[in-house]
């Protein structure tokens, strides 16, 4: 059975439940009034776990670059590092300088996969291509 949650509150929800009876939301105008990328941006901390590892990697496919501060911030925030590695490849699909200086925040992250993470992916042949207008391809 699929779980529906408020998009504002995290809430579970029945599925054509609207307003939200935990917070008020008026769902369908909150989600019309949103661009897909802020709903991904949103999603990153969605309480279901793999519900922002998806929504990282969504947000790196697009390469849109609204994304960068937010994962740079959930990638500082989490717990996960599964989730914070998914964070910072998503940085480095996107690139630019932003994200670039992103990535080099995490190179002595304390999380020894995460540190590893982001070393590799400054060390990596495509590295030079983060500083490109286009980002990395």
């Amino acid at each position: 059975m699929t779980t529906f949650f408020c998009p504002s509150c995290w809430q579970t929800l029945e599925e054509d439940q609207d307003p939200c009876p935990h917070c008020g939301c008026k769902v369908s105008e909150y989600l019309q009034a949103k661009s897909y990328t802020q709903r991904l941006i949103e999603a990153l901390n969605h309480p279901e776990p793999e519900t922002p590892v998806r929504a990282a990697y969504i947000l790196g496919a697009k390469r849109d670059r609204e994304a960068v501060p937010f994962l740079v911030e959930k990638a500082e925030s989490t717990k996960d590092v599964y989730l914070a590695m998914t964070c910072l490849d998503a940085l480095a699909r996107i690139g630019g300088q932003d994200a670039v200086n992103g990535i080099r925040l995490f190179c002595t992250d304390p999380r020894v996969m995460v540190s590893q993470r982001a070393n590799d992916l400054l060390a990596s042949p495509g590295a030079r291509a983060f500083d490109s207008p286009g980002g990395a391809g």
